[in-house]
């Protein structure tokens, strides 16, 4: 189920003291170019931050506030950090579509007439999804999907029934007909690259980044199509975003119930910001996933910041013979690959198409945490036990491990 979300109305920042468990992301008409990252508690208003610091309060939460643009710094403050524009490169770092066409699903409860009804085992309703050895919705799925045992969990588990994924991204086609049903209300949507509550889809098709957010949640409802999706924008049409945006947008899916959050994006450097935001996150029992990078090389942040901390899952990406894809960065540390080559998922306009990038591997990760959520494991059991559950794959003279469901029950 959604996480509870938060009911108690903030209507200033500095009223935080009398409701210490909401967060409110300031609107951002402006982008700061700095911010300072500061540990709070939930008796210091927001007043008295810019009054010690300077700037404005961009981000709070009852344990820590982002500052945007301090004028008064100390040694104890530390050093602001930049406001970095870029979150997401699409020529860098984005998932590609290939081939497009009208997709053949109407919706997903059409597929799962089960989905949005109350819970029934979904044993009961496998024809619905496969059909022997082939999976319905996108037959082209089925060698990856048959290949992590993900039609041994569709035959036997809830498909994430009652989890609420967030998919932290770009701008989505929230009017697919493939989506219809399987998001949460839109009185918990968000757009932080627009300061509005429509995270809908804009831009034009030649940007890469076009139908990227749409993809993503379509994948994750392929793997767990009880689920519930959560759209919160953080990058605008063109796939341009910033650190604030991305910290904001971290908080805001904690603070409206999300039970994961998939972060199919990434920035070069580390931010004090969004670990904060991720930290918020352990602490209120959120699990998430993020994209390891199409570069094929050092991971992108956040996804190396999780592989490094056990904090959540870097994910990377798998081809059709279950090894690891030559775009797909690596790392050292822990990591899960799941399917994320020639792949195939939503496009906008009621379309399909074909995609390869580690963004596509994200989802289905997020997918596998939204099963072990409804188990009612916390985040470190839930890394622990989809760490556990993978096979070996390799890459180069390095070993990981991939996303498997045959033993998920």
């Amino acid at each position: 189920m959604m996480r509870s979300a938060l009911t108690c109305a903030v209507l200033t920042l500095g009223l935080l003291t009398a409701c210490t468990t909401s967060s409110t992301p300031n609107a951002q008409t402006q982008r700061p170019d700095t911010l300072l990252t500061v540990t709070v508690g939930p008796d210091v208003t927001s007043a008295e931050l810019e009054r010690q610091y300077g700037g404005s309060v961009q981000l709070r939460t009852d344990t820590f506030a982002v500052i945007g643009n301090p004028t008064r710094l100390s040694a104890s403050s530390g050093a602001p950090e930049r406001n970095g524009r870029v979150v997401h490169n699409p020529a860098q770092l984005s998932a590609v579509a290939k081939a497009i066409w009208p997709v053949s699903i109407s919706n997903w409860n059409d597929v799962n007439d089960y989905a949005s009804s109350e819970f029934k085992v979904m044993g009961d309703h496998t024809a619905q999804l496969w059909n022997d050895r082939q999976f319905l919705p996108f037959p082209g799925n089925s060698g990856a999907f048959l290949g992590m045992s993900l039609n041994r969990a569709h035959a036997s588990q809830s498909g994430g029934h009652s989890a609420t994924i967030a998919v932290i991204d770009g701008p989505m086609d929230v009017n697919h007909v493939a989506l219809s049903g399987s998001l949460v209300s839109a009185s918990h949507w968000r757009d932080f690259a627009n300061g509005d509550a429509q995270p809908t889809l804009s831009g034009n098709e030649d940007e890469l980044i076009y139908g990227h957010a749409t993809a993503v949640a379509g994948m994750a409802l392929q793997v767990a199509p009880f689920a519930k999706i959560l759209p919160v924008q953080v990058l605008d049409s063109h796939g341009d975003g910033d650190l604030l945006q991305l910290a904001s947008g971290i908080v805001w899916a904690v603070d409206q119930g999300a039970d994961v959050i998939n972060l199919s994006l990434g920035a070069t450097t580390d931010s004090g910001a969004v670990r904060q935001a991720l930290e918020y996150a352990r602490q209120k029992g959120v699990m998430v996933a993020a994209a390891a990078g199409n570069s094929g090389e050092s991971l992108l942040y956040p996804a190396s910041l999780l592989s490094q901390t056990g904090r959540g899952v870097a994910v990377g990406s798998l081809n059709a013979q279950r090894a690891v894809s030559s775009f797909s960065s690596t790392a050292d540390s822990a990591m899960l690959f799941a399917p994320g080559e020639d792949v195939y998922s939503l496009y906008p306009g009621n379309r399909a198409a074909q995609w390869s990038g580690t963004s596509l591997s994200a989802p289905v990760v997020s997918g596998e945490l939204a099963y072990l959520s409804a188990q009612g494991l916390t985040p470190e059991q839930a890394y622990a036990r989809a760490a556990a559950l993978g096979t070996t794959v390799t890459g180069g003279m390095s070993t990981w491990k991939a996303v498997d469901f045959a033993d998920l029950e």
